[in-house]
């Protein structure tokens, strides 16, 4: 854990882990940092559900707005559809909190 990490950590501990992880304008970076830097089970497990809700908003905010620009033409919409798609092979690819469905949802859409 670098010193940043290690500061930032210090600071939510301070604020209150539990008093962090209810509030909703808390980054994902910091969750991630807090369930990585605790061994609370429980607290884990929230953020855990957390990520899972955002990622799957994530994931339907993209489709459907990869679904709105799909038959478009034209420059922008072309740079849209970009945009949306590597977002999805982004979230597809990295993010241990998409869910199956999800994933299912992004193939569908990315293969059309």
């Amino acid at each position: 854990m670098t010193l940043d990490e290690k500061l930032r950590f210090m600071l939510l501990q301070e604020y209150g882990l539990s008093k962090a992880i209810k509030d909703n304008t808390i980054s994902d970076t910091d969750l991630k940092l807090i369930r990585k830097s605790t061994d609370n089970v429980i607290i884990q497990n929230e953020i855990d559900n957390i990520l899972q809700n955002r990622t799957h908003k994530k994931v339907v905010e993209n489709v459907t707005k990869y679904q709105r620009v799909q038959h478009l033409n034209g420059f922008a919409a072309a740079r849209a559809r970009l945009q949306y798609k590597n977002e999805l092979q982004a979230l597809f690819s990295s993010e241990k909190y998409v869910s199956d469905l999800d994933k299912q949802e992004i193939e569908k859409t990315l293969s059309r």
